[in-house]
């Protein structure tokens, strides 16, 4: 191993959360690591090695970090004054309540391996899950002969507690899988902290950041300037007819950080057998952080008995996870079947 390609300082790597501008880079990697990967990931279709298909794919990824269930992750090495992506991470089924746990996962660039890169990004991982997430527990688990991976869980302080036979469809068959976890009271932050790496609480705000959700109807000049940021110029075209449209919504919740409104989310409806949801946002600045998510349930906690509960979005991939992750159902999958009619003037 030359010089150039020595093991790098823990200074060098970092996590930033994935964006489509690395959709190249990420088609790139996971073409050249394809046969590497079947050891610990599932055998993917070619539709994953083009960028329309890693474009899809990351939608749903990053609709699921919206939604506080999931965080998509590049490992970048820092060499040269460059940031370059080598390799991916994720923390998956982000669990709140009782549980306060996440999924780990990773993988670097073969080339890049041997390096200490991955043991890096996984310290970098636990100090923002234990840290801006507020999580109590991380789990990973290993493909059985894979002893690399093994090694590096350990090294940032995981232990093994258990073998699960058929546990999951890698490659071409089912795996038995070492199962690790780390529990942050076996964590110190000195472990997982970094001078140029991403400290506890960068990737986002913890699992509420001090924000605030509850129910009002904000101001009309803070709601224009908040759907302005979002984009939404249809609405504030109309600066009357969304006040009145705000005003005779059944249910308005708002999401504000430091008294400033980053989030709102209304409901429409009869409030006893329908309840629609409409106009979820959150300022771009802060998505990514769980803020979305929150808004919904607050949004439709007065209707938890509502039969109905109905919304109408753009046909974007990234809306579809996001939806589904929060329980609903695209009416043309749902079973028995339903059609959905919509007329806009």
């Amino acid at each position: 191993m030359s010089e150039a390609h020595g093991r790098v300082g823990r200074e060098q790597v970092d996590l930033a959360l994935l964006s489509p501008a690395d959709v190249p880079a990420l088609v790139e990697l996971e073409t050249r690591n394809r046969e590497q990967l079947l050891v610990g990931a599932p055998r993917r279709d070619e539709d994953w090695f083009t960028e329309a298909g890693q474009r899809t794919a990351l939608a749903h990824a990053l609709a699921a970090e919206e939604a506080g269930i999931g965080v998509p992750l590049g490992i970048r090495l820092l060499a040269e004054g460059e940031s370059r992506l080598v390799g991916r991470l994720t923390l998956s089924g982000i669990t709140r309540g009782a549980f306060q746990s996440a999924s780990l996962g990773y993988w670097v660039d073969e080339a890049e391996t041997g390096r200490g890169i991955a043991t890096h990004a996984v310290h970098l991982a636990v100090a923002l899950a234990f840290g801006g997430l507020g999580l109590h527990r991380l789990q990973a688990e290993v493909q059985v002969g894979n002893d690399v991976s093994a090694r590096v869980l350990e090294r940032c302080g995981f232990t093994e507690y258990g073998l699960a036979p058929d546990y999951l469809r890698l490659g071409d068959g089912w795996a038995d899988c070492r199962l690790f976890q780390l529990v942050h009271a076996r964590w110190s932050p000195a472990d997982g902290t970094s001078a140029g790496g991403t400290a506890a609480g960068e990737m986002g705000d913890g699992a509420d950041g001090g924000v605030v959700v509850r129910a009002e109807v904000p101001a009309l000049g803070e709601t224009l300037d908040l759907y302005d940021a979002v984009g939404w110029s249809a609405y504030t075209a109309h600066p009357e007819t969304l006040e009145r449209s705000l005003l005779g919504s059944r249910h308005v919740v708002t999401a504000r950080r430091d008294g400033a409104l980053i989030g709102l989310a209304r409901v429409v409806g009869d409030g006893a057998v329908l309840a629609y949801l409409q106009d979820v946002l959150v300022c771009p600045e802060a998505q990514g952080q769980g803020i979305g998510r929150r808004l919904v349930e607050e949004a439709l906690a007065p209707f938890d008995t509502v039969r109905q509960q109905v919304l109408l979005t753009d046909a974007e991939p990234g809306q579809r996870a996001f939806y589904e992750a929060l329980g609903f159902v695209e009416a043309h999958d749902h079973d028995p079947g339903l059609r959905s009619f919509v007329r806009l003037r």
